[in-house]
């Protein structure tokens, strides 16, 4: 009995579930990449809007940065509520539902000191 190659069918047989579970890990960390990024834009603009005042400013840089729909109200605070959907490979491969997110953020001065609060 000739047992050669047996190894090479072996990892040809694993190959693509190696593959999709890369892929995988790729996607996720795309994923957490983008939520990390608005958040922090989202943070960082009601710094700057909360420092300067300027809220006009505040929604340009706001616009330059984030390609979602959001709301932004102010009434001595800031409050941005973002709505967006994020396409990953697997869900353009396989037609599933966009990723949906939803972040409020609420920013306002307290003796002197900026808060910023997820909600």
């Amino acid at each position: 009995m000739n047992k050669k190659g047996q190894v090479l069918v072996l990892f040809l047989l694993l190959l693509p579930i190696m593959i999709m579970l890369f892929a995988m890990v790729v996607d996720l960390g795309l994923l957490m990449t983008r939520t990390y990024r608005v958040k922090q834009n989202i943070k960082q603009a009601i710094k700057y809007g909360l420092e300067s005042g300027d809220i006009e400013s505040m929604k340009l840089m706001l616009d330059k940065n984030i390609d979602d729909e959001y709301v932004v109200s102010t009434n001595g605070n800031i409050e941005i509520t973002l709505n967006g959907t994020y396409d990953t490979i697997f869900t353009n491969i396989f037609k599933a539902k966009s990723y949906e997110y939803n972040y409020k953020y609420l920013g306002y001065i307290d003796n002197g000191e900026i808060i910023i609060k997820e909600e």
